[in-house]
């Protein structure tokens, strides 16, 4: 880096100047602690959960009448929280293998936690996401549920239409 200053500024101080920026909500501009999943705005601890930060808060309000469990028709909140600075926790309420909201009392059938880590400069975070599979597609979980199925399907038939027209005459 060149430390000759323009403009009164060096390098050393714009690069240091960017990355505390880079860490700062996007609602109250104290120290961003993580990322929203959603929006990918870094927001501190307090602003993290759903509710509390816009455009989430927005879009979950728009959405509160569409958030109903496929099956019963409850509804359902999804949500997010952080139990730490680095530690943070996503549940959609959704079925991984058919993308519909799944109330959790009733009609979650097969519920899991995955834990991603990740690394933001000299930081790590962990998300801890639920992961969901309804009656339907919990018995194709191993698949990816009724979604990774018709994937499965449709890859398939690709390559045998593929194999049968290169070797038709």
């Amino acid at each position: 880096m060149n430390d000759e200053p323009v403009n009164g500024i060096t390098d050393t101080q714009r690069h240091f100047s960017s990355v505390s920026n880079a860490r700062r909500c996007s609602e109250c501009s104290e120290e961003a602690l993580g990322r929203c999943p959603e929006c990918r705005k870094g927001l501190c601890q307090d602003h993290f959960p759903k509710q509390q930060h816009s455009p989430c808060a927005e879009n979950q309000m728009k959405m509160a009448q569409n958030q109903v469990c496929y099956v019963c028709g409850t509804q359902v909140y999804p949500d997010q929280w952080s139990l730490s600075k680095t530690s943070h926790v996503v549940d959609a309420f959704t079925c991984q293998g058919c993308g519909r909201y799944v109330c959790n009392e009733l009609h979650t059938h097969h519920k899991k936690d995955e834990f991603t880590i990740t690394r933001e400069g000299l930081r790590g975070h962990r998300y801890q996401y639920t992961v969901r599979y309804c009656d339907l597609c919990s018995p194709l979980q191993h698949v990816g549920g009724l979604k990774g199925l018709g994937r499965m399907i449709a890859t398939v038939g690709t390559v045998a239409a593929v194999i049968f027209f290169y070797f038709h005459p």
